[in-house]
């Protein structure tokens, strides 16, 4: 049949393709929204695939809730209050000794809380109430079903479980006060009592109500009213405490004040006779010398630097005199030169001839009477300067002389008085270093002989830093157990532990459930998906009699599409040998062999198709086709021992021709590898449109990689959720060593479990447009007697 024939039939399939996988894209960035609910869709399949089993657990849960719950027995709650004393009363000023609850400071009143929940405190509660004779808080009650089957459990974790898994102790806060006391009862060493206070305090809770300052003490217990009694007697007994601390206190620090009055007393009768015999010794009592001493110092001081300052005046006036007398130009700058009246008009005379004198040299001769007489003037004027100044310097060479003797009598004065204010500064200043220990050791007296006095009078008046706010009231109802919140909790874990069985049920899901898992694992493209037939049709004849009858079932539109993703993968050489293989038996291999042969053949009678069943070890198709005889089988055609013709058979359902094989048939490698079997199937291709060669699994045996060197096309069967991704990678692996030309199916899916992953792929498409064929797998044949298939025209 020519490649015209062979190209109409192909545009007769259904166009139900898978193309080759294009190579991801790397991603860049971070994830879009629609990456983020493609994920979040993804985690919601996943929890709807396993509803059954997250609901199981969760039922389950909810069943050994109810059980442990019907064995507990009810307990009671009940609650006092106390309020803690804000108001700032204080009957006394000792606030070391006797001060109260610092209401301000969070860790004080946390520390109030461990005192109330205390063994001290319990132990009162314990002996107020007899509890050690109650059955109930004693231990002697014979323990329950359920705490009997707990008991090894409690001891496995006591062995030493809890001290590997329990955080390191934390330190007791620095103001808490002792909560273990040496009990004062007769029966600190009774078991059951110890028993009982383990009791209470292992169903008393002692908390803070909120921001505020209110305490709540809750007690829990089989009996409503005994509830009620201990949560009261555990807030009368903290007050009690507090009143007895107090007291204690009181009479601890008026013991101590006692002997530390007494010291002081002491003290200070040494100190102020030590005040007074020192003044006696020194002479000090009642003189004013040290102040007069230090009086006079401070005047002489005082009279020692001005006299000092005007010797260096009169030094800076000598010395600039002393200067200028040898450059007479400078003494005009000397103050007493400048402001003297006499010195003033000599050197206005001094001008006036030095003038005469150049306008008459300009005139006359050096020795013109007129010259000479102007020279002994100017001689005389500079000779009387000459003289009114060391006047000038004489009178300040006196006054400095005057003033360094003055300086010299009063640093002797100052040098002086320095001695005797010193020896009295001193002595003053040991003085009043005595008088201020005794003063000192006064003001500590009388502050201690005041609180002394202030704790006399006020030991009788004790309150304590709380109040009761309200009492306890016994409850009607049972705190615990609490039926719906423990059956909802348990739901909740249980359903919890559900999901993360099934998390962890699809990470260690190592089979194939969709396309692009496949085509990610091998690199082969998916050619189809094939979904599982069920019902009756659960047998090999039955399931190709199934899909033979329903051609338009969405077992057979699969099968179908097979061929045609075969042939448009290979427009330019249309393949006329195709293998089928799988990589382990029972995985539909040879039904899907029937199936395809079949179909194509009955789809189309003009197309000759040749199934030829190469399994030479199980040889199922004489099964998988309903047969009751084979004939002729492959291994007598290549030995010559029956004609083609006697070997070929042809089904009378389907119209496809088939030669089968014989079970277990020795040598089957060297029959696959002989020239004859070559030669047959060169001989099967010219006599037929499309041959089709059931191989062995790839894995079972050698013959699969033989069978697909003969064939131009391999098909690779899996079966959908069972195959092992590792093997089929490996089979696959296997196959590409001796071929390109591989394309792989996906059988036997069961489209109600495939439709809840959501892949998207064939069969989500089968899955969810089941109603699109007309009829479902498994169900009647519907096609119409009276309606024939159509038939093509061949072009032989």
């Amino acid at each position: 049949m020519g490649s015209m024939s062979r190209a109409s039939e192909i545009a007769d399939e259904p166009a139900i393709t898978r193309s080759p996988p294009l190579p991801a894209l790397p991603r860049q960035g971070a994830a879009g929204p629609e990456d983020a609910s493609s994920e979040l869709w993804g985690w919601l399949r996943l929890l709807n695939r396993h509803k059954a089993l997250i609901v199981g657990c969760g039922l389950v849960a909810v069943v050994m809730m109810a059980l442990v719950i019907a064995q507990q027995t009810p307990l009671y709650k009940a609650s006092s209050r106390l309020i803690l004393d804000t108001r700032t009363f204080k009957v006394l000023s000792t606030e070391g000794a006797l001060s109260g609850v610092d209401t301000l400071n969070f860790g004080a009143i946390q520390s109030e809380l461990e005192v109330i929940s205390s063994e001290f405190v319990i132990g009162r509660v314990v002996d107020k109430l007899g509890l050690a004779n109650n059955p109930d808080f004693n231990g002697t009650k014979p323990p329950s079903v359920l705490d009997s089957a707990l008991d090894p459990i409690r001891e496995l974790w006591g062995s030493g479980i809890s001290s590997l898994l329990a955080p390191a102790p934390q330190p007791a806060p620095a103001q808490a006060k002792p909560a273990a006391r040496a009990d004062r009862s007769a029966d600190a060493s009774d078991p059951r009592r110890q028993a009982a206070i383990g009791a209470v305090a292992g169903h008393l809770s002692v908390s803070l109500l909120g921001r505020t300052f209110v305490i709540l003490i809750t007690a829990e217990s089989p009996d409503g009213t005994m509830s009620a009694r201990i949560a009261n007697a555990v807030a009368e007994a903290y007050l009690a405490d507090q009143i007895d601390t107090k007291n204690e206190a009181n009479r601890r620090a008026t013991e101590w004040l006692e002997q530390r009055l007494a010291e002081l007393r002491r003290n200070l009768q040494v100190a102020e006779e030590a005040v007074a015999n020192y003044r006696r010794d020194k002479g000090l009592a009642g003189s004013p010398e040290g102040a007069i001493s230090s009086q006079t110092l401070s005047e002489l001081n005082a009279r020692y630097t001005a006299a000092r300052g005007r010797r260096i005046e009169k030094e800076a006036r000598l010395v600039a005199l002393s200067k200028a007398s040898l450059n007479p130009g400078e003494l005009a700058n000397i103050p007493e030169v400048a402001g003297n009246t006499s010195l003033a008009a000599l050197r206005i005379q001094d001008v006036e001839l030095t003038r005469k004198s150049a306008e008459l040299a300009s005139q006359l001769g050096d020795s013109h009477p007129k010259m000479v007489q102007v020279r002994n003037e100017l001689a005389a004027v500079r000779a009387r300067f000459n003289i009114e100044t060391q006047r000038i310097t004489l009178a300040v060479r006196a006054e400095l002389d005057a003033a360094t003797s003055e300086e010299e009598e009063l640093k002797e004065l100052v040098d002086k008085a320095s001695i005797v204010s010193g020896t009295a500064s001193q002595y003053e200043a040991e003085q009043k270093q005595l008088e201020r220990e005794a003063q000192s050791n006064r003001t500590l007296y009388e502050s201690f002989l005041n609180r002394f006095k202030e704790l006399r009078e006020q030991q009788d008046i004790q309150r304590a830093d709380a109040r009761i706010l309200a009492y306890a009231r016994p409850s009607g109802s049972p705190s615990s157990p609490n039926f719906k919140t423990g059956l909802m909790g348990a739901f909740v874990i249980g359903c919890l532990l559900g999901m993360a069985g099934a998390i962890a049920a699809e990470k260690l899901d190592r089979v194939f459930r969709s396309a692009p898992q496949v085509e990610e694992a091998t690199g082969v493209s998916v050619l189809a998906m094939v979904p599982e037939v069920k019902g009756t049709a659960a047998a090999r004849s039955n399931v190709v009699s199934n899909i033979l009858e329903n051609t338009t079932s969405p077992a057979a539109e699969a099968v179908r599409a097979v061929f045609t993703a075969i042939s448009l993968a290979s427009l330019d050489h249309l393949p006329r040998v195709v293998a089928v293989t799988s990589s382990t038996p029972s995985e539909g291999k040879t039904t899907f062999v029937a199936a395809l042969g079949g179909l194509l053949t009955k789809m189309n009678t003009s197309r000759r198709v040749l199934i030829v069943d190469l399994d030479l070890r199980q040889a199922k198709l004489s099964v998988a086709l309903g047969l009751n005889e084979r004939g002729g089988t492959i291994d007598e055609y290549l030995m010559g021992t029956k004609t083609l013709a006697e070997c070929t058979r042809r089904h009378e359902q389907s119209g496809v021709y088939y030669i089968c094989a014989r079970r277990n048939t020795p040598n089957a490698p060297e029959i696959l590898e002989s020239h004859a079997m070559k030669a047959a199937v060169d001989v099967f291709s010219d006599n037929y449109d499309l041959v089709i060669l059931d191989a062995p699994p790839v894995l079972a045996v050698s013959d699969a990689r033989i069978i697909a060197r003969l064939a131009d096309y391999t098909v690779f069967i899996i079966q959908w959720a069972k195959t092992h991704r590792e093997v089929v990678k490996t089979a696959v692996a296997a196959l590409l060593e001796v071929t390109s030309h591989v394309g792989i199916v996906i059988n036997r899916v069961n489209l109600f479990k495939h439709g809840r992953y959501g892949y998207g792929d064939h069969g989500d498409y089968y899955s969810r447009y089941r109603g699109y064929y007309g009829q479902t797998d498994g169900g009647p044949p519907k096609n119409d007697p009276s309606r024939p298939a159509l038939k093509l025209a061949s072009n032989k």
